[in-house]
C-alpha cells in the first residue's frame, strides 16, 4: 500500500502526513518509506483498530527525531508524544483517539523498554521494531553508521566477545546491543511470526560476514 492508498484511508490523514512531514528531522533510516512500512506492519498487526488512528500513529511515532549520538535521544518518543497531544486535536482527532495515539507513540521506543498496555500501543512497537530487523534493518544500521561516520567493525573484535559493544564507535556492534534480542518482544501474532522470519535473515547475513572475514560466526 503506498502512500496515496494510506491517505485515502482517512479524511484527515493528509493533514497529519503534511504536519510530519513539516516537523520531522530525517535521516538514513527515518525517512518517508520508514514512515510508510510502519504504517502498513501498524495495520497488519492490528487490522480491527480504526484506520485512521493506526496510521496516524505510525506516520507521527518518530515527528521528534534525534540523531542517535544526541543527548535528549532517550527522550525523543516522549517529546513526539507531547507533539501528537498538543496537534492532533486541531487536526479532527477526539481526545480519546489522541489520548490512544500519544500513549503508543510513547511507548514504541525500544530505549525507553515499555511495554505498551493499548493494543495500538503494541501494533506499532512491532511495526517499528520490524522494520529495524531482515534485509532492511541491514540497510538501515548500515545507513546510520556511514551517517554518523561509524567504523563498519572492530577489526580483531568484530562479535564484541572480549569486550562491551559499543554500536557508537562500531556499526556491526548494533547487532549485539539491539537488533539480534529484538526477537521475543513481539506482542502480536503477526509481529511476532514476522519477526523470526527477518531475524533468520539477519543471523544468515552474519554467517556470511563472518565466512568473508574468515573468522568464526558470533554464538
Amino acid at each position: 500500500m503506498d502512500l496515496h492508498a494510506l491517505l485515502a484511508q482517512d479524511a484527515r490523514l493528509p493533514a497529519v502526513w503534511a504536519w510530519v512531514h513539516a516537523h520531522m528531522q530525517g535521516d538514513a533510516a527515518h525517512d518517508d518509506a520508514h514512515l510508510l512500512r510502519v504504517a502498513r506492519w501498524t495495520r497488519r498487526c492490528a487490522p480491527d483498530l480504526p484506520a485512521g488512528v493506526a496510521i496516524a500513529a505510525a506516520f507521527t511515532h518518530d515527528v521528534v527525531n534525534l540523531p542517535k549520538n544526541h543527548p535528549q535521544r532517550a527522550s525523543a518518543s516522549d517529546l513526539s508524544a507531547q507533539a501528537v497531544r498538543a496537534t492532533l486535536p486541531g487536526l479532527g482527532f477526539t481526545p480519546a483517539e489522541t489520548l490512544d495515539v500519544a500513549l503508543a507513540v510513547l511507548d514504541h521506543s525500544y530505549s525507553r523498554g515499555a511495554v505498551p498496555d493499548t493494543e495500538l500501543g503494541a501494533a506499532l512497537q512491532d511495526a517499528d521494531r520490524l522494520d529495524a530487523l531482515g534485509a532492511l534493518g541491514v540497510l538501515r544500521v548500515a545507513g546510520v553508521g556511514g551517517q554518523l561516520g561509524r567504523p563498519l567493525l572492530h577489526p580483531a573484535d568484530p562479535w564484541a566477545q572480549g569486550r562491551d559493544p559499543d554500536d557508537l564507535a562500531y556499526t556491526v556492534d548494533h547487532f549485539f546491543t539491539k537488533l539480534l534480542k529484538l526477537d521475543g518482544t513481539f506482542r502480536t501474532p503477526a509481529g511476532q511470526a514476522e519477526a523470526r522470519r527477518r531475524t533468520l535473515t539477519m543471523r544468515a547475513f552474519l554467517a556470511e560476514l563472518a565466512s568473508e572475514l574468515e573468522v568464526a560466526p558470533p554464538d
